[in-house]
């Protein structure tokens, strides 16, 4: 994204800033926060925009998108934005006033581009249907999950007010299925010429042998599926009657590893790869042993961002020339991983972000 050059009303048509404005979280918050520390000459356009997003949020009844409305939309806008001068940042009443005056222009038209619905959700039951087996249901109405044993020897740990169906004959066919509802963590026997599926809403997990967790609760407007060991493939199913607004990249999936996630917003069909909330240690096959631990004695920084790379499985992309001359000294190894990349990156002078499931740093690098 070419965000140093863009406007207040590129910022509006920017997918990532309005998810950022409409469902913040801690990554969101440090880009957008390290962003005008970088561009301090943007922080005005961006307040404004995200002004403009929240006061049309507050003000404008949901409606359906049509190509022609959204163009006017923009066009109005960008309007507003060219006939209103910006004078300083520091005028916020005036320029909230202006914000709510631009965002009523807009009231009568009867669309809100954050707020699309797809013309046809699919359901635990519409999932169902696809079957031609006879289905055997399994319901929790407890407030504990309990376990569910499947005749491959997988086994699912279901969560409270969740359900889950699969064929009576489970492991005789081609392949595998389960249809789920709520959210449920899953320990998938290896069988690679059974591929394992999971169909939760729109999303369909396709998996040979490994654990994770998937959460689709009818209400969420997300679909969620987390990976703790092995791989999984995820991808939105190829029956949603709204293929016009799904890229290759949904219809084809992705491929998850260890400590990332994939989240299917349901209204937009945006299918997103990211780390975990809170990233574990790989159980095994990892050069971090116990003996060794996160001890660093005068350690190269290179070394330990490949030792935290190795140890989460999870790729650190950094320029080794840079940071070449910066040693480190420090016992990690009761801190979890953010806390761990805040003190290496404090000590080394850098920072890192998160895109795309990969941590970048960045920094000026330590000279000598």
């Amino acid at each position: 994204m070419n965000y140093p050059h863009h406007s207040a009303s590129d910022f509006m048509e920017d997918t990532h800033f309005r998810q950022w404005v409409y469902q913040p979280d801690a990554d969101s918050d440090s880009f957008w926060e390290e962003y005008q520390q970088k561009y301090p000459e943007k922080k005005q356009e961006l307040a404004i925009a995200r002004q403009l997003l929240l006061n049309l949020q507050q003000q404008v009844q949901s409606g359906f998108s049509t190509k022609a409305v959204e163009d006017a939309v923009f066009q109005n806008i960008q309007q507003e934005l060219e006939t209103k001068p910006i004078v300083s940042t520091q005028l916020f009443p005036h320029w909230v006033r202006w914000a709510a005056a631009a965002a009523v222009v807009l009231l009568g038209i009867t669309w809100v581009f954050w707020s699309q619905k797809p013309t046809h959700y699919l359901s635990y039951e519409i999932n169902r249907q696809q079957s031609q087996n006879t289905l055997v249901e399994k319901s929790n109405l407890t407030s504990k999950p309990f376990v569910v044993s499947l005749a491959d020897g997988s086994s699912v740990l279901l969560s409270p007010q969740s359900k889950i169906s699969y064929c009576e004959d489970f492991d005789t066919h081609d392949k595998r299925e389960v249809f789920l509802s709520g959210e449920a963590f899953f320990e998938v026997a290896k069988n690679a010429q059974k591929p394992f599926y999971v169909y939760a809403n729109e999303l369909v997990t396709k998996v040979l042998g490994t654990s994770f967790n998937v959460r689709a609760f009818p209400e969420d407007k997300n679909v969620v599926v987390k990976v703790h060991t092995g791989r999984v493939a995820v991808a939105v199913a190829d029956k949603i009657a709204d293929k016009q607004k799904i890229t290759a990249r949904e219809l084809d999936g992705i491929v998850l590893l260890p400590n990332q996630q994939a989240v299917l917003s349901r209204d937009e069909f945006r299918l997103v790869k990211s780390l975990v909330e809170n990233p574990s240690l790989l159980s095994s096959n990892t050069p971090i042993s116990l003996s060794h631990s996160f001890e660093f004695e005068s350690a190269r920084a290179s070394d330990v961002f490949k030792a935290v790379e190795e140890a989460y499985g999870i790729d650190i992309v950094f320029d080794e020339e840079v940071f070449a001359n910066c040693l480190f000294t420090a016992n990690l190894t009761d801190e979890p991983l953010y806390e761990k990349l805040n003190i290496i990156c404090k000590s080394i002078e850098a920072s890192y972000q998160i895109l795309d499931a990969q941590i970048i740093i960045s920094g000026k690098g330590c000279h000598l």
